[in-house]
């Protein structure tokens, strides 16, 4: 962990609530109710001529607004109430189990028009003028107090076992966050996909890529990997951001939550469980991660 430079700093937040309604069958099926809005803080900086603000906003292009408060925009068209359990490793081809035999899922389909899971968009600028040319910001989760907490807190914690918050910027590699490193009690565990009369481990997921389902190690990590931590007034970064920015260019995200089927912490014992979703993010002018 690397303490950040004592120059230009900015923050800034999106936030999302998912109020989740979850109820399953057979270990299997899930269903939720979701009511997503973003909520942006921005703090702009200013030195002499320079400025650099992080600016966050429900629409990208001509019409980019960066405001306190937006819409995570939803760009598939999967229902609002009724999203089943899925298994992905990249976040581009998703699996479901449309049946069970002997309470196991064991045979397998393609996820076709995006069903079955929550695909939502949000657009990020770091807006700046006076800054050297090529500058870039290096932009990380925010799991701070100050930012609102945890990115996922849930009614039971039950819940935050079996999901999976997915973000993926335009043009970069998929990022999978498991949201909990705990998991649910042995009772509360269904070890329940089969695949080539193979039972798949806790460490296992579903990949579909060519229209071949293939088990693949779980790509999930933890949030705290990209998350800023605070010791004080300190802030510590992680090694890595999350993503380098160029100043004043509209960034895509694109951001997927799922439960993971292939989980064996999704099961039945995170039925009507409830859960709020806050995603927030801390950039920083690359270069002052490394000062200090």
């Amino acid at each position: 962990m690397k303490k950040p430079g004592s120059m230009i700093r900015v923050w800034g937040t999106a936030v999302t609530m998912l109020f989740l309604i979850v109820s399953l069958t057979a270990a299997t099926f899930a269903w939720f109710s979701a009511n997503r809005v973003v909520n942006t803080d921005r703090v702009s900086t200013r030195s002499g001529s320079s400025s650099l603000e992080l600016q966050v906003s429900a629409v990208g292009g001509g019409a980019f607004r960066g405001s306190q408060e937006a819409e995570i925009t939803q760009v598939n068209r999967t229902s609002r109430t009724g999203l089943l359990p899925v298994s992905t490793a990249d976040l581009k081809t998703f699996v479901y189990n449309p049946a069970t035999t002997d309470g196991n899922a064991s045979s397998f389909r393609t996820v076709t028009d995006e069903e079955y899971y929550y695909h939502g968009r949000i657009y990020l600028r770091a807006l700046a003028e006076g800054q050297p040319q090529g500058s870039r910001m290096a932009l990380y989760l925010d799991q701070s107090a100050s930012s609102g907490g945890a990115l996922v807190s849930a009614n039971s914690g039950l819940l935050l076992n079996a999901a999976r918050l997915g973000i993926v910027f335009e043009n970069q590699a998929p990022v999978i966050f498991r949201l909990s490193n705990g998991e649910n009690s042995a009772s509360d565990r269904a070890y329940n996909t089969v695949l080539n009369g193979q039972k798949l481990g806790a460490d296992k997921v579903l990949n579909g890529t060519g229209g071949t389902v293939r088990q693949a190690d779980d790509p999930s990590i933890l949030p705290e990997v990209y998350s800023i931590r605070t010791d004080g007034e300190t802030v510590l970064l992680p090694e890595q951001p999350l993503l380098y920015m160029e100043l004043n260019r509209i960034y895509q995200a694109d951001i997927y939550f799922y439960l993971e089927g292939c989980d064996p912490d999704c099961s039945d014992a995170i039925s009507y469980d409830g859960a709020d979703m806050h995603l927030a993010f801390y950039g920083i002018l690359a270069g002052e991660e490394r000062t200090g």
